[in-house]
């Protein structure tokens, strides 16, 4: 039986107060300064295994200068909508973002969250449809009451279920003009991608059919110039369009959307709610993501991809010798399934112990039941931190597991 609006709620405040008493969750760092790799929290300091930073590039010098020289020259802000007048530093970042990702246009928001909200109003019209995978990130699950309320069908789709997309778009098909597939190129908990070789043969075989990919946890390790999966190993389909993170591997702040059309960009610059309405990026923030552009056009970003994949290969070595069972991923972020909320936090309160802070991850960002540890490993991280952690997250996992059998394997599906 599902569970009422309000019920949700209360689900949820209670898990994350019992994450804050616990000092697992809303905690507030005590640090005069950070260096990306530990955080002093009440419970002392711990290494952090919570940062998507990816690169490590959100305490890089030289970040640090483009954002100071940006509000010398701009401000702390500039409070005026874009849709009247921006500041030239729009324009350098949309045009250093187009080069990475291949030449095509490049709009930037405020956020990733607000790109969605522009973006997707506008990209999918009256008499479509929409099919969006069950793990689609939920900034992307906002929009779906707003496209339903203006008659637009939004059906769920099981994780990463081609074969059922397929047939589902060819039945929508017969009764609306387009049907957009809505998807994560990098599924932010469980870190596992999205078939995109597969999705891009099922967009030539189905002409109705369009994606909308939010890619924004794979920008900068993944993908030429750091462009993430879809870009950086694909080249812009025609019929895809693609949101980026500015904020994450980036290691600034905002988000990107990328479309096939000057047309379209266009479009969502005059007609997207929250760009219109929304305050800009503030001056700092776009100098930074300028400097990150820079970096990522360089050679120096090989050396911050080899230097994460190590950590990564790492990991995944150790976790093997410990019989850690792990989440397969490409990504560098890790999920280790333990079970109920309380089990899941029990094993994060022994890793905060032992000096690791690591992410819980519980319903509703995962279903109920199939709660587990979630951590990302950047390049902040030295090989030593991973080999540290390992053996202490197989035990602390182990050590729930062995209270109670684990629940068989099943498809990962979030509760709708």
């Amino acid at each position: 039986m599902s569970s009422t609006f309000q019920e949700r709620l209360d689900a949820t405040q209670a898990i994350v107060d019992f994450a804050r008493n616990a000092g697992l969750g809303q905690q507030v760092v005590s640090d005069p300064h950070l260096d990306g790799r530990e955080i002093s929290l009440p419970h002392g300091r711990v290494v952090h295994f919570g940062n998507c930073s990816y690169l490590g590039l959100e305490v890089d010098a030289r970040l640090k200068v483009a954002a100071h020289d940006a509000v010398e020259r701009y401000g702390a802000v500039f409070s005026s909508s874009r849709t009247y007048v921006r500041v030239p530093l729009y324009d350098e970042l949309e045009s250093l973002l187009s080069m990475i990702v291949g030449g095509f246009p490049v709009v930037v928001a405020p956020s990733t969250s607000l790109a969605h909200q522009s973006a997707l109003p506008i990209l999918i019209e009256d008499g479509d449809a929409v099919c969006f995978d069950a793990l689609v990130h939920a900034t992307v699950q906002v929009v779906l009451p707003q496209l339903a309320q203006r008659g637009i069908p939004c059906e769920i789709l099981p994780h990463n279920r081609l074969d059922l997309l397929e047939r589902k778009a060819k039945r929508l098909a017969e009764k609306h003009r387009r049907v957009f597939y809505l998807c994560d190129g990098v599924f932010s908990m469980h870190g596992d991608v999205a078939p995109l070789g597969a999705l891009y043969e099922l967009l030539d075989r189905v002409p109705a059919l369009f994606a909308y990919v939010d890619d924004a946890h794979a920008v900068g390790w993944a993908g030429r110039h750091g462009s993430g999966l879809v870009l950086g190993e694909h080249r812009l389909h025609p019929k895809v369009s693609v949101a980026l993170s500015l904020s994450k591997g980036f290691g600034a702040g905002g988000g990107a959307l990328v479309v096939h059309e000057p047309s379209v960009a266009r479009r969502i610059v005059a007609c997207g709610g929250s760009l219109v309405f929304s305050g800009p990026l503030a001056p700092p923030l776009l100098g930074a993501a300028i400097a990150s552009a820079r970096i990522l056009l360089s050679t120096e970003l090989d050396e911050r991809q080899a230097r994460l994949r190590e950590r990564m290969a790492l990991f995944d070595r150790l976790a093997r010798e410990h019989e850690l069972d792990v989440v397969p991923t490409p990504s560098p972020i890790r999920f280790v399934e333990v079970g109920e909320s309380e089990d899941v936090s029990r094993a994060c309160g022994r890793l905060l112990a032992a000096g690791f802070f690591v992410n819980v991850a519980v319903f509703p960002a995962v279903p109920r039941g199939r709660g587990g540890i979630r951590l990302m490993l950047t390049c902040h991280h030295g090989l030593d931190d991973v080999a540290r952690l390992v053996p202490v997250l197989a035990e602390s996992v182990r050590r729930e597991r062995s209270v109670k059998p684990r629940r068989p394997q099943e498809p990962v599906e979030r509760t709708s």
